[in-house]
Protein backbone atom coordinates (compact mmCIF):
# COMPACT_ATOMS: atom_id res chain seq x y z
CA UNK A 1 0.00 0.00 0.00
CA UNK A 2 1.11 3.50 -0.53
CA UNK A 3 1.80 5.88 2.09
CA UNK A 4 0.48 9.38 2.39
CA UNK A 5 0.45 11.66 5.36
CA UNK A 6 -2.75 12.34 7.09
CA UNK A 7 -2.61 15.96 6.64
CA UNK A 8 -2.50 15.42 2.84
CA UNK A 9 -6.09 14.32 3.79
CA UNK A 10 -7.59 17.14 5.20
CA UNK A 11 -7.93 15.42 8.73
CA UNK A 12 -8.11 16.75 12.09
CA UNK A 13 -4.94 17.17 13.93
CA UNK A 14 -5.26 14.52 16.04
CA UNK A 15 -5.65 12.03 13.09
CA UNK A 16 -2.54 13.84 11.44
CA UNK A 17 0.15 12.21 13.59
CA UNK A 18 -0.66 8.91 11.92
CA UNK A 19 -0.22 7.57 8.39
CA UNK A 20 -2.57 6.57 6.45
CA UNK A 21 -2.42 3.76 4.07
CA UNK A 22 -3.45 3.96 0.65
CA UNK A 23 -4.58 0.82 -1.50
CA UNK A 24 -2.45 -0.31 -4.12
CA UNK A 25 -4.71 -1.84 -6.73
CA UNK A 26 -3.52 -4.90 -8.93
CA UNK A 27 -5.41 -3.86 -12.31
CA UNK A 28 -5.79 -6.22 -14.87
CA UNK A 29 -6.06 -4.73 -18.76
CA UNK A 30 -9.24 -6.23 -20.00
CA UNK A 31 -8.49 -5.62 -23.97
CA UNK A 32 -11.10 -3.54 -25.86
CA UNK A 33 -13.62 -5.34 -28.80
CA UNK A 34 -16.51 -7.17 -29.68
CA UNK A 35 -17.86 -9.86 -26.43
CA UNK A 36 -20.38 -11.83 -26.34
CA UNK A 37 -23.13 -10.52 -23.67
CA UNK A 38 -26.26 -12.18 -21.89
CA UNK A 39 -28.13 -14.42 -24.26
CA UNK A 40 -25.75 -14.76 -27.56
CA UNK A 41 -26.39 -10.81 -28.32
CA UNK A 42 -22.81 -9.08 -29.13
CA UNK A 43 -21.80 -5.73 -27.63
CA UNK A 44 -18.68 -3.94 -27.86
CA UNK A 45 -16.46 -1.95 -25.23
CA UNK A 46 -13.17 0.15 -25.32
CA UNK A 47 -10.34 -1.24 -23.08
CA UNK A 48 -10.57 -1.03 -19.74
CA UNK A 49 -8.72 -1.92 -16.33
CA UNK A 50 -10.25 -3.88 -13.69
CA UNK A 51 -9.17 -4.77 -10.03
CA UNK A 52 -8.15 -8.43 -9.85
CA UNK A 53 -9.55 -8.72 -6.63
CA UNK A 54 -12.54 -7.79 -4.88
CA UNK A 55 -11.48 -4.79 -2.61
CA UNK A 56 -10.86 -6.05 1.33
CA UNK A 57 -11.26 -5.07 4.38
CA UNK A 58 -7.74 -3.25 5.00
CA UNK A 59 -8.35 -1.36 1.66
CA UNK A 60 -11.79 0.06 2.74
CA UNK A 61 -10.22 0.61 6.18
CA UNK A 62 -8.09 3.04 4.45
CA UNK A 63 -11.00 5.38 3.68
CA UNK A 64 -12.69 5.16 6.85
CA UNK A 65 -9.49 6.21 8.91
CA UNK A 66 -9.09 9.09 6.53
CA UNK A 67 -12.43 10.36 7.27
CA UNK A 68 -14.33 9.42 4.92
CA UNK A 69 -17.70 9.31 6.31
CA UNK A 70 -17.45 12.38 7.36
CA UNK A 71 -16.39 14.37 4.32
CA UNK A 72 -18.98 15.81 2.05
CA UNK A 73 -17.74 15.21 -1.25
CA UNK A 74 -17.33 11.88 -1.30
CA UNK A 75 -21.12 11.50 -0.63
CA UNK A 76 -22.98 13.96 -3.52
CA UNK A 77 -26.35 12.60 -4.65
CA UNK A 78 -25.40 9.65 -2.10
CA UNK A 79 -27.23 8.54 0.75
CA UNK A 80 -25.01 8.28 3.91
CA UNK A 81 -25.07 5.93 6.50
CA UNK A 82 -23.06 5.10 9.44
CA UNK A 83 -20.25 2.50 8.70
CA UNK A 84 -21.06 -1.43 9.41
CA UNK A 85 -18.62 -3.63 10.65
CA UNK A 86 -17.46 -6.06 8.06
CA UNK A 87 -19.15 -9.52 9.18
CA UNK A 88 -15.80 -11.11 8.37
CA UNK A 89 -13.29 -9.02 9.25
CA UNK A 90 -10.03 -10.83 8.54
CA UNK A 91 -7.81 -7.60 6.62
CA UNK A 92 -7.36 -9.91 3.28
CA UNK A 93 -10.85 -10.75 2.67
CA UNK A 94 -13.37 -9.21 0.58
CA UNK A 95 -15.05 -6.07 2.68
CA UNK A 96 -18.82 -6.90 3.26
CA UNK A 97 -22.06 -4.89 4.75
CA UNK A 98 -21.07 -2.29 2.42
CA UNK A 99 -24.08 -0.51 0.42
CA UNK A 100 -23.75 0.93 -3.34
CA UNK A 101 -23.81 4.27 -2.27
CA UNK A 102 -20.74 3.45 -0.20
CA UNK A 103 -18.85 2.14 -2.28
CA UNK A 104 -19.50 5.13 -4.95
CA UNK A 105 -18.20 7.01 -2.41
CA UNK A 106 -15.14 5.22 -1.67
CA UNK A 107 -14.54 4.87 -5.39
CA UNK A 108 -14.69 8.64 -5.25
CA UNK A 109 -12.26 9.48 -2.43
CA UNK A 110 -10.09 6.64 -3.94
CA UNK A 111 -9.67 8.39 -6.96
CA UNK A 112 -9.00 11.78 -5.73
CA UNK A 113 -5.97 10.43 -4.38
CA UNK A 114 -4.39 7.99 -7.08
CA UNK A 115 -5.07 11.16 -9.51
CA UNK A 116 -7.33 9.32 -11.46
CA UNK A 117 -10.86 8.10 -12.02
CA UNK A 118 -11.50 3.98 -10.51
CA UNK A 119 -15.48 3.61 -10.21
CA UNK A 120 -17.77 0.97 -10.18
CA UNK A 121 -17.90 -1.58 -13.30
CA UNK A 122 -21.09 -1.24 -15.26
CA UNK A 123 -22.45 -4.72 -15.60
CA UNK A 124 -20.96 -4.73 -19.41
CA UNK A 125 -17.71 -3.97 -17.94
CA UNK A 126 -17.82 -6.78 -14.85
CA UNK A 127 -19.57 -9.34 -17.70
CA UNK A 128 -17.05 -8.86 -20.02
CA UNK A 129 -14.18 -9.83 -17.68
CA UNK A 130 -15.96 -12.62 -16.58
CA UNK A 131 -16.97 -14.20 -19.15
CA UNK A 132 -14.01 -12.95 -21.76
CA UNK A 133 -14.87 -12.10 -25.34
CA UNK A 134 -16.57 -15.75 -25.99
CA UNK A 135 -19.35 -15.84 -24.01
CA UNK A 136 -18.40 -18.77 -21.28
CA UNK A 137 -20.97 -19.51 -18.80
CA UNK A 138 -17.82 -19.43 -15.83
CA UNK A 139 -14.64 -17.49 -15.70
CA UNK A 140 -12.70 -20.27 -16.63
CA UNK A 141 -15.07 -22.11 -18.96
CA UNK A 142 -18.46 -23.86 -19.51
CA UNK A 143 -19.30 -25.93 -17.07
CA UNK A 144 -19.22 -25.61 -13.03
CA UNK A 145 -16.33 -27.36 -11.41
CA UNK A 146 -16.20 -28.18 -7.89
CA UNK A 147 -13.68 -26.47 -6.06
CA UNK A 148 -13.41 -23.76 -8.37
CA UNK A 149 -14.81 -20.97 -6.26
CA UNK A 150 -16.09 -20.27 -2.76
CA UNK A 151 -20.31 -21.38 -3.13
CA UNK A 152 -22.72 -23.02 -1.52
CA UNK A 153 -23.13 -26.92 -3.01
CA UNK A 154 -24.78 -28.09 0.54
CA UNK A 155 -26.57 -31.60 -0.22
CA UNK A 156 -24.59 -32.22 -3.14
CA UNK A 157 -21.90 -34.90 -3.66
CA UNK A 158 -19.54 -32.07 -3.37
CA UNK A 159 -21.07 -30.22 -0.41
CA UNK A 160 -17.90 -30.59 1.38
CA UNK A 161 -16.68 -27.78 -0.25
CA UNK A 162 -19.27 -25.67 1.44
CA UNK A 163 -17.40 -23.21 3.75
CA UNK A 164 -19.84 -21.11 4.91
CA UNK A 165 -17.87 -17.51 4.95
CA UNK A 166 -16.28 -15.51 2.43
CA UNK A 167 -11.91 -16.56 2.15
CA UNK A 168 -8.72 -14.10 1.38
CA UNK A 169 -9.39 -13.04 -2.22
CA UNK A 170 -7.32 -15.10 -4.60
CA UNK A 171 -7.59 -17.83 -2.85
CA UNK A 172 -8.97 -20.18 -6.05
CA UNK A 173 -6.17 -18.89 -8.33
CA UNK A 174 -6.83 -21.77 -10.83
CA UNK A 175 -9.94 -20.50 -11.42
CA UNK A 176 -9.53 -17.12 -13.06
CA UNK A 177 -10.76 -15.15 -16.44
CA UNK A 178 -9.43 -15.15 -19.57
CA UNK A 179 -7.60 -12.19 -18.80
CA UNK A 180 -6.20 -13.03 -14.79
CA UNK A 181 -9.07 -11.91 -12.80
CA UNK A 182 -10.10 -13.66 -9.51
CA UNK A 183 -13.26 -14.10 -7.49
CA UNK A 184 -15.41 -13.09 -10.20
CA UNK A 185 -17.57 -16.70 -9.20
CA UNK A 186 -18.36 -16.44 -5.80
CA UNK A 187 -17.29 -15.03 -2.88
CA UNK A 188 -19.37 -12.00 -2.59
CA UNK A 189 -21.94 -10.34 -4.66
CA UNK A 190 -20.29 -7.63 -6.55
CA UNK A 191 -22.24 -4.01 -6.71
CA UNK A 192 -22.21 -3.01 -10.39
CA UNK A 193 -22.50 1.12 -11.22
CA UNK A 194 -25.93 0.90 -13.09
CA UNK A 195 -29.88 0.31 -12.37
CA UNK A 196 -31.42 -3.01 -12.89
CA UNK A 197 -34.35 -1.78 -14.84
CA UNK A 198 -32.78 0.84 -16.78
CA UNK A 199 -29.30 -0.06 -17.13
CA UNK A 200 -28.42 3.01 -18.99
CA UNK A 201 -28.80 4.98 -16.40
CA UNK A 202 -25.19 4.75 -14.61
CA UNK A 203 -25.47 8.26 -12.14
CA UNK A 204 -25.87 8.62 -8.70
CA UNK A 205 -29.03 9.54 -6.90
CA UNK A 206 -31.26 9.17 -3.96
CA UNK A 207 -34.19 7.91 -5.78
CA UNK A 208 -33.66 4.30 -4.16
CA UNK A 209 -33.86 2.79 -7.70
CA UNK A 210 -32.47 -0.93 -7.61
CA UNK A 211 -29.18 -1.45 -8.83
CA UNK A 212 -27.22 -4.29 -10.05
CA UNK A 213 -25.18 -7.14 -8.40
CA UNK A 214 -23.20 -9.98 -10.41
CA UNK A 215 -21.05 -12.98 -9.55
CA UNK A 216 -22.85 -14.93 -6.54
CA UNK A 217 -21.35 -15.88 -3.39
CA UNK A 218 -20.56 -18.43 -0.80
CA UNK A 219 -24.59 -18.61 0.39
CA UNK A 220 -25.79 -19.44 -3.49
CA UNK A 221 -25.66 -22.27 -5.69
CA UNK A 222 -23.34 -22.39 -8.53
CA UNK A 223 -25.85 -21.36 -10.76
CA UNK A 224 -26.14 -17.67 -9.20
CA UNK A 225 -21.99 -17.59 -9.77
CA UNK A 226 -22.58 -17.86 -13.77
CA UNK A 227 -21.11 -15.02 -15.71
CA UNK A 228 -24.59 -13.56 -16.86
CA UNK A 229 -26.80 -14.05 -14.08
CA UNK A 230 -27.78 -10.45 -13.06
CA UNK A 231 -29.31 -9.87 -9.02
CA UNK A 232 -30.38 -6.79 -7.81
CA UNK A 233 -31.35 -4.81 -4.46
CA UNK A 234 -31.68 -1.54 -3.28
CA UNK A 235 -28.36 0.69 -2.88
CA UNK A 236 -29.18 1.07 0.89
CA UNK A 237 -28.88 -2.98 1.46
CA UNK A 238 -25.82 -4.25 2.83
CA UNK A 239 -25.64 -8.02 3.35
CA UNK A 240 -22.93 -10.22 4.95
CA UNK A 241 -22.11 -12.04 1.30
CA UNK A 242 -22.08 -8.28 -0.58
CA UNK A 243 -18.76 -6.46 -1.72
CA UNK A 244 -17.52 -4.75 -4.79
CA UNK A 245 -14.40 -4.14 -7.20
CA UNK A 246 -13.17 -1.00 -9.01
CA UNK A 247 -12.24 -0.63 -12.74
CA UNK A 248 -10.56 2.59 -14.54
CA UNK A 249 -10.48 3.47 -17.96
CA UNK A 250 -7.27 5.35 -17.27
CA UNK A 251 -3.47 3.53 -18.60
CA UNK A 252 -2.24 2.37 -15.05
CA UNK A 253 1.51 1.90 -15.00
Amino acid sequence: MKRVAAADLGIDAVQAQRTILLPDIDWVEIPGGDFVFQEGERRSLPTFYMARYPVTNAQYRTFIDAGGYGDERWWRDLVRPEPEESRFPQANRPRTNVDWYEAVAFSRWLSEQLGYEVRLPTEEEWERAARGQDGREYPWGARYQTGYANIDKKGTKAGEWYLGQTTAVGVYGHASSAEGVLDLSGNVWEWCLNKYDRPDELAADTSGDWRVLRGGSWLNPPSYARGSQRFTFAPSDRYFDYGFRLVSSVPVA
